[in-house]
């Protein structure tokens, strides 16, 4: 028997939890089904039958779970369980009787020196366990798929946070663009400012020009009629 204790993960509670209300769900399905059988088989039945399969459909519903995972199942090793009949508990140790029934190694001791018979189906044991060769394979493969999930899950997260510094990065650069930006619309709104002031002093400007225009005209013409009149005494 081997002495190893390592650690329950949690891939191996979520298998555990699975089978245990994959368990739950035959149990309840049987339970209607014999009930289905004891119906008398007249008008009624058949909506007994039908009501019977409503009530099937409303405890796969309840019961069932979704267990998120990228591994293929293997038929072979679903059979196999991870959990002792005993305690409910991961393996410890386990080991196997000759009716292909699995227990930790101290539960089966245990429940030895209460009753010779095997705790599930209550044959004789004979006391011989045996190391459960297969039950081990299997916990250690649903370890390394833990380990593996953990790894991936990992990159993952790393990705996600290369992917959250560029974000911040692109966002600096953002933040960035839009203050140079605003300091080149400022700019150019006190350009603008100029501008309109330079155009409102040229516009002085030319009406000041245009009425000393007006003045000169008038200055010149002046001075026309006088030198008429001097022109004309000579």
């Amino acid at each position: 028997m081997s002495d190893s204790g390592e650690a329950k993960t949690s891939e191996e509670e979520s298998l555990l939890a699975e089978q245990e209300t994959e368990t739950r769900e035959g149990e309840m399905t049987k339970n209607l089904k014999k009930r289905g059988l004891d119906v008398d088989k007249d008008e009624g039945s058949k909506n007994e039958s039908s009501r019977l399969e409503k009530l099937e459909k409303k405890v796969k519903k309840a019961t069932s779970r979704k267990l998120e995972t990228d591994f293929e199942p293997r038929e072979e090793n679903d059979a196999l369980p991870l959990a002792c009949s005993i305690c409910k508990k991961p393996f410890l140790d386990p080991v196997v009787t000759k009716c292909n029934h699995y227990f930790c190694d101290k539960c089966a001791l245990k429940h030895q020196t209460e009753n010779d018979n095997c705790f599930v189906c209550n044959e004789p044991t004979l006391g011989v366990f045996d190391t459960a060769v297969k039950i081990k394979e299997r916990i250690d493969e649903e370890r390394e798929k833990a380990r593996a999930m953990v790894k991936e899950v990992r990159a993952m997260l790393e990705k996600a946070s290369t992917m959250a510094d560029d974000a911040r990065g692109i966002s600096e650069k953002a933040v960035k663009m839009v203050e140079e930006i605003e300091t080149m619309v400022e700019k150019v709104a006190a350009m603008a400012t100029k501008a309109a002031e330079t155009a409102t002093m040229a516009a002085d400007m030319v009406q000041e020009a245009e009425e000393t225009m007006e003045t000169a005209k008038a200055n010149m013409a002046k001075a026309f009629a006088v030198m008429k009149t001097v022109m004309w005494n000579v």
